[in-house]
């Protein structure tokens, strides 16, 4: 699983929890892991939570997504926790798109989301692009949702002690494989 806080004005490196798993980012000017650990508290935490969403008797019951089968639908949610005694500002909470899912739209949460086919234009959704059809005119057309592949929210500030949760649902698709924990992320 990947996330990304990219952009935070911050001088060291960002620690993230996945599902309870501790990961290192990589060092940051220069210093080793090992040194830095020792003088610097890591300022952000990330920590993704999967969910599968099933609906039983009217009622929407998130249940563990240790595997998902074509068709279903799967609730992730980011928790972006500034530990640190000083505001972060500039922060771009990034979500992977899971592989053999879809977004469902609408989903994104907060409503401010901006998507990306390929991780580095972001745009408002639904994502549109422009043709170039018979006779060199040009028109504008929605991509495909399943053409999706990250979510991203900006937030100005995230307040010292301060937390953000983010969150998107995604349809595993019919000709895709079951995906079990671990899988399903690029």
């Amino acid at each position: 699983m990947r996330l990304f806080a990219r952009n935070c004005r911050i001088g060291w490196a960002v620690s993230c929890v996945f599902a309870g798993v501790l990961a290192q980012a990589v060092p940051v000017m220069g210093q080793t892991a090992a040194t830095k650990a020792s003088t610097v508290r890591e300022p952000l935490e990330i920590k993704l939570v999967r969910n599968k969403v099933t609906v039983t008797g009217g009622k929407e019951i998130l249940t563990s997504a240790a595997t998902a089968r074509p068709g279903e639908i799967l609730q992730e949610v980011a928790t972006y926790t500034n530990k640190s005694d000083a505001a972060l500002t500039s922060l771009e909470a990034t979500l992977p798109v899971p592989v053999n899912t879809e977004l469902v739209m609408a989903s994104a949460k907060p409503g401010s989301a901006l998507a990306s086919t390929d991780g580095k234009n972001f745009s408002a959704m639904p994502l549109k692009r422009r043709i170039r059809q018979a006779r060199g005119v040009e028109s504008e057309q929605e991509v495909a949702v399943s053409e999706y592949k990250f979510l991203r929210w900006r937030v100005a500030k995230l307040p010292a002690a301060g937390s953000m949760v983010f969150s998107a649902r995604f349809k595993v698709l019919d000709d895709a494989p079951a995906i079990s924990a671990g899988d399903g992320k690029q």
